[in-house]
């Protein structure tokens, strides 16, 4: 799948999530733009919705919060407009329906979140866009990966399907315990859908994004924020800061190439001591000019000599010259037969 002009293939994507811990300040916004773009991030996301159709207001604290949280369209062109400027590709998880429509039209890349991936107005909507699609599962059985699967192949058929969608292993918590975090789940949930699979974290512990990696995961979301001992937003705590993201994605980079080779075999540096770092034969005494070798005149230590490499064919060669007991056996020591 090639997503931001890389293919996870290759690649591992490193997705900086800002959601909505920016508290609804467009000006801190841009001001962690650069910094995340710094980082080595591939992507940064945000959340879009309407605050009627995500929040009810039967709890109207909850509504309260989320209506400051929630960016306009305009503010949404305007952060896309300096993301471009700086070439950080950036795209939404449309939390309403109703923004599915503007985050495709808008970015190259739809995110369904965790408690949407059942809700079909927003995933139908997604699906029969031009988007490509990144879904979080968290919360999810397999039985619903199984059914969403279906209904994505009926969609988006043949190699589009597989080309054009990712899902994203989640512990919807927040933050989750770590003895929870189920990493294993990735290569089950690969096998359900045949899709790309990645790990969106929610952990304070960076010991899971790291795991995830060897796991399989191929797209990584992490949270991002200024201060992670901000009480505002609760996602700060779970996020990481754009110096903690660079570190991160340093560490990424070389799990990434660590990781690439899926079959055993020797490696080009295995290679260049190989003969070092195995045995070879040796003389276990002191001989003489003309003596012919039996089993009790030889043992073993480093190096190994490649071209003396069968015990059975030395038995009985004569010597041509006097050796010295714990010395490699050589060939123009030995008469030829």
């Amino acid at each position: 799948m090639i997503l931001f002009n890389k293919d996870t293939e290759k690649d591992i994507v490193v997705i900086a999530e800002i959601g909505v811990n920016h508290a609804g300040s467009l000006d801190w916004i841009l001001g962690m733009l650069p910094r995340i773009k710094n980082s080595g991030a591939d992507a940064v996301k945000f959340q879009l919705f309407t605050p009627d159709l995500y929040a009810s207001k039967s709890n109207p604290e909850r509504y309260k919060t989320v209506s400051k949280l929630a960016l306009s369209r305009q503010n949404f062109l305007r952060i896309k407009t300096e993301c471009d400027s700086i070439g950080l590709p950036v795209f939404a998880t449309p939390l309403s329906h109703d923004w599915v429509q503007f985050v495709s039209e808008t970015c190259e890349v739809i995110k369904i979140a965790s408690g949407d991936f059942t809700f079909a107005p927003t995933i139908d909507l997604a699906l029969n866009s031009k988007s490509n699609l990144i879904l979080s599962c968290g919360a999810t059985s397999r039985q619903e990966i199984i059914d969403f699967t279906n209904k994505a192949k009926k969609v988006r058929s043949g190699n589009r399907y597989h080309e054009s969608i990712a899902i994203l292993h989640c512990i919807s918590a927040y933050p989750p315990p770590i003895d929870e975090s189920n990493l294993l789940a990735i290569n089950d949930i690969k096998k359900l859908s045949g899709l790309v699979v990645g790990f969106s974290n929610h952990f304070k512990e960076d010991a899971p994004l790291y795991a995830s990696i060897g796991a399989g995961a191929r797209i990584i979301e992490i949270h991002v924020t200024d201060d992670r001992n901000r009480t505002d937003i609760r996602d700060h705590e779970l996020s990481r800061t754009p110096d903690e993201l660079e570190n991160i994605v340093k560490v990424i980079q070389l799990l990434n190439l660590s990781l690439r080779s899926k079959q055993k075999t020797i490696q080009k540096s295995e290679l260049l001591l190989l003969t070092e770092i195995r045995k070879g034969m040796i003389y276990s005494k002191d001989l003489k000019i003309g003596h012919k070798l039996s089993y009790e005149d030889i043992t073993y230590a480093r190096p190994m000599n490649v071209s003396l490499n069968n015990l059975s064919e030395l038995i009985g060669r004569e010597l041509t010259k006097s050796v010295q007991a714990f010395h490699s056996i050589k060939i123009d020591e030995l008469k030829l037969q």
